[in-house]
């Protein structure tokens, strides 16, 4: 199995050989593949994007070669599997050199606490310090906090529900079904054929557990990570092997279960990123994919809430605008239209601040402009919720200023708020303390920019 890492944005070319020398060519942004491998991958993906009709491809095929899309995460194909990491400015370096190595290893372990923060798999605030697997791809970085969390919660007691059950018995139980005990049991009056209701193990969180750790165990993985996928399905032995279901509905979570659903759901990612034609155990092809900017933008929404937050006073923060989500028009029945729910709301008092967050990378040494869709975008938030700032959040590109748009309103020259371009650094190493303060640090000077705070000294809580 040939592991190989590319960059968003990056190009993976087929080569006219199948000599596997031409491994050697290229750097991340820049993948030359056996025409074997090559192939396989592109007949994978295109079938992948036929299974899933409202994703769109994760990399765009031309004639010869492929453009890496917006997508994170592992795919895998026969003979290979490819990682996809995030673009910095780190990753422009020709060779397979220490410093690149280094540069990637960085950006995987930022990836990861981004996915992890951010809620986007299981173990939202539980593992994001303690990613053993420091020289692991994301794949087997994720799935080893998804096992760490999964051991942790079984420990604590394995999910039970009530299922109804109908058996013969000698003894009167739950309910005596008539019409089954006058067929039945006309010459056996000893007997009584009931339904009742059990306290069982067989539960749909722990069916689909298992069924991922099933096939967790048939994937290459670390030894490490290998030995804790036997430990769940040992924890697990009671509960029947069944075949995954596409399509099956998820359970409901009550106070007692909750604990299980960040398990739960990554349990139902690795099933869906799975073949459907996988058998007998045997994993060829998969997919673990994350869309970047979903992941920027909850990972800053969850930062700003946790990180930033506590050091303004009265100040609240809600994602995706919950709890005070407003309509641009309204007709004549008072029915809303054009709902609009900004990624970041933050409010103190009656000052509002909207961030729209981007994940794209301007060019070096390039003027900031957004897309007109974005600025119309950012427009409608200032009025309607009557801030006077409001700004669009991308990844900071060396050599690319902060840019401000004065919003004005119709033929009168009277201001009506501003629209802001700004960056934010999420190169540092957020694993460690002084990497996640400096970027609290940069986001609090943000958000008081934003809210016409006057400057405050870091984690002072005085606005």
């Amino acid at each position: 199995m040939l592991r190989m890492t590319v960059i968003e944005r990056g190009r993976i070319v087929r080569s006219d050989t199948d000599d596997p020398a031409v491994l050697n060519v290229g750097r991340p942004a820049y993948r030359v593949l056996p025409r074997r491998l090559y192939d396989q991958l592109v007949r994978f993906e295109t079938d992948h994007v036929e299974r899933r009709k409202h994703r769109n491809h994760i990399i765009d095929w031309r004639r010869d070669h492929g453009i890496v899309g917006q997508w994170v995460g592992v795919l895998q194909s026969p003979g290979l599997q490819l990682e996809i990491l995030p673009k910095t400015d780190n990753h422009d370096k020709p060779g397979d050199t220490e410093e690149e190595r280094k540069s990637l290893g960085d950006t995987r372990a930022n990836l990861a606490t981004m996915l992890l923060r951010g809620g986007l798999v299981a173990v939202r605030s539980r593992g994001v310090a303690d990613l053993s697997l420091l020289n692991g791809n994301i794949h087997d970085r994720l799935v080893d906090a998804f096992l760490d969390r999964a051991i942790f919660e079984l420990q604590r007691g394995l999910d039970r529900g009530y299922t109804s059950e109908e058996e013969n018995l000698l003894a009167l139980q739950g309910k005596l079904l008539v019409g089954q005990q006058v067929t039945r049991n006309a010459a056996q009056r000893h007997r009584f054929y009931c339904r009742r209701d059990i306290l069982s193990e067989v539960t749909p969180v722990c069916l689909r557990i298992k069924q991922a750790c099933r096939l967790l165990a048939g994937r290459s993985l670390p030894s490490a990570v290998s030995v804790k996928v036997q430990d769940v399905l040992a924890m697990l032995d009671e509960v029947p092997d069944l075949p995954h279901r596409p399509g099956e509905s998820d359970p409901i979570f009550t106070r007692q279960n909750e604990r299980f659903s960040d398990v739960y759901q990554f349990s139902c990612m690795i099933l869906a990123g799975q073949a459907a034609d996988v058998k007998g155990g045997q994993v060829d092809t998969f997919s673990l994919l994350f869309d970047m900017d979903q992941v920027f933008e909850r990972f800053i929404a969850a930062f700003v809430r946790s990180e930033v937050i506590p050091r303004i006073d009265g100040a609240v923060a809600r994602a995706q605008g919950t709890g005070d989500r407003r309509d641009l028009l309204r007709d004549t029945k008072g029915s809303g239209a054009l709902h609009l729910k900004p990624d970041l709301l933050v409010q103190i008092g009656s000052q509002a601040l909207v961030i729209d967050t981007k994940w794209k990378r301007f060019e070096a040494h390039k003027l900031a402009r957004p897309d007109n869709g974005d600025l119309y975008q950012l427009y409608a938030y200032l009025h309607r919720y009557e801030c006077q700032n409001a700004y669009l959040l991308y990844p900071k590109v060396t050599g690319v200023e902060p840019r401000t748009f004065t919003a004005l309103r119709g033929h009168r020259p009277e201001e009506s708020g501003q629209v802001g371009v700004r960056f934010v650094n999420v190169n540092r190493n957020l694993r460690n303390p002084e990497g996640r303060e400096g970027l609290a640090d940069e986001l609090t000077a943000l958000v008081r920019e934003g809210l016409g705070l006057p400057d405050s000294t870091p984690g002072a809580g005085v606005p």
